[in-house]
């Protein structure tokens, strides 16, 4: 495992579950806190003050043949989970968002597309479970909720997955599949998305940018191979219920050469009934010049030593990472220079990413010529970080307005874990592996293993634009 700080390299992001009505965004993240307004909690009932909420937020996973495991669509299915949804909503669990302004990260920018709910419709919510979930006038609900589109507007090329993928057992699966545009010529793409073949078990995906030869050399030239922790080739895009296509601004794109293909890796969760097959479809969105700017993915972190790796509890003899068996708040920290950049380079994207053991990251910079920026900023913190909802974070500004990186910051990352069976995550992933204790964990690529990397979609200029 190396320590990386790099562009054009590696990330992993994955959008959540937002606004199921679509919020026009651009598969990023989102503004301040929303969600549907809420109203007066004096008299709440559901078809006037509760359908609009869950139309607009919940819905997205929580509908029929969704990922989301059970309706709320009507007053029949809400109605008895009325406490559950008060509870869910009021803890910040639900919908999942796990940006958070903390008193150590408060980003100097709004997020797109966040579908955090706002105090007013969460006070909506207990108060309609206080109340012991009045249905009230049929003639004041909403009108009957309709799925957000699921496709790319104005996609030119849809590539569906080569081979079928059968869902089964009681165990996540993570399955990589080839997916060739066979360009005849290096295209830029400003749009992007990935179309669920079976939304029941398609839990997420991530989409990643390699040549052809690597790709067939990590399958053996078959059409699919099983993965998890390796990410095979550069991130471009991700999906998640609910999400929306990745739509780049204005100007921005995405370089794919005539050799280069995707590999889809889809997080399948069985439904715990019986098998299931998925067979999704990605899409493309072909710009017809060289944009301004090419959009690329930069991971930082992992370091196993010093001077990156900073010293920590548990050390012997030197900094080290490691997380010993029933740690509970264990923390390690890596700080990393910029190296010599010919200008300051546009954030648009930020994120955090560990395992199951990790419970918590922030992500931030420290300038060294700062200019008009703040010298010290974070870019993101995930305080309850969940690795079944990780996603990226697109700031909600202008490119002239982005915050940037340059020759001699230090950008840092900040990582938690609890390695302890007080962990939810944590002791499944261990009874999927056969086991009932922690063990001591170290950085790897494997589900035990662990990570500390901080993510950045980077706007790197395109010479002679």
């Amino acid at each position: 495992m190396r320590s990386i700080v790099g562009f054009g390299s590696i990330a992993v992001l994955v959008v959540a579950c937002g606004d199921s009505a679509g919020s026009g965004g651009s598969g990023g993240s989102g503004g301040s806190e929303g969600g549907a307004g809420g109203a007066s909690t004096s008299g709440v009932s559901f078809h006037k003050d509760v359908e609009p909420i869950l139309q607009a937020s919940c819905l997205g996973c929580h509908y029929e043949g969704r990922i989301g495991g059970f309706s709320l669509e009507t007053y029949e299915q809400a109605a008895p989970l009325a406490s559950m949804i008060a509870a869910v909503t009021a803890s910040g669990q639900m919908p999942p968002w796990h940006a958070k302004t903390t008193d150590e990260c408060q980003p100097r920018y709004e997020y797109r597309d966040n579908p955090s709910l706002s105090a007013e419709t969460i006070a909506t919510l207990q108060a309609w479970a206080d109340a012991e979930a009045p249905r009230g006038n049929p003639a004041d609900a909403p009108p009957a909720f309709k799925p957000a589109e699921l496709g790319l507007p104005n996609a030119d090329l849809d590539i569906e997955a080569p081979v079928a993928t059968t869902v089964e057992g009681d165990s996540d699966q993570f399955v990589c599949l080839i997916h060739d545009p066979k360009l005849d010529q290096k295209r830029y793409l400003d749009g992007m998305n990935i179309v669920p073949g079976n939304e029941k078990v398609a839990h997420h995906a991530l989409m990643f940018r390699l040549t052809r030869a690597d790709a067939l050399e990590l399958s053996g030239g078959g059409d699919s191979f099983p993965c998890f922790g390796a990410p095979p080739g550069d991130l471009v895009q991700a999906w998640a219920p609910g999400a929306q296509p990745l739509q780049l601004p204005q100007n921005v794109g995405l370089a794919m050469d005539a050799d280069d293909v995707i590999v889809v890796q889809m997080h399948y969760h069985p439904t715990g009934v019986g098998p299931e097959q998925d067979r999704s479809t990605i899409q493309m969105r072909f710009m017809d010049s060289t944009p301004a700017y090419t959009f690329e993915m930069a991971l930082v972190g992992n370091a196993t030593n010093a001077p990156e790796l900073l010293a920590g509890p548990n050390d012997a003899g030197g900094p080290e990472f490691k997380v010993p068996a029933g740690a509970t708040n264990h923390t390690e920290a890596m700080e990393f220079t910029v190296p010599d950049l010919p200008i300051r380079i546009p954030i648009l994207v930020v994120g955090t990413h560990m395992h199951y053991v990790g419970v918590g990251a922030r992500f931030s910079i420290e300038r060294k010529a700062p200019g008009d920026e703040p010298k010290d900023e974070c870019f993101v913190e995930t305080p309850r970080w969940d690795f079944n909802w990780q996603r990226g974070y697109m700031y909600d500004a202008a490119i002239k307005d982005l915050p940037t990186l340059g020759s001699g910051d230090t950008l840092r990352m900040d990582c938690n874990y609890d390695n302890s069976m007080s962990n939810p995550l944590l002791a499944k992933a261990l009874a999927s592996e056969g086991m009932s204790a922690p063990q001591e964990v170290r950085l790897g690529e494997e589900t035990l293993d662990e990570m500390c990397l901080g993510v950045l979609g980077i706007l790197v200029p395109n010479v002679g634009n």
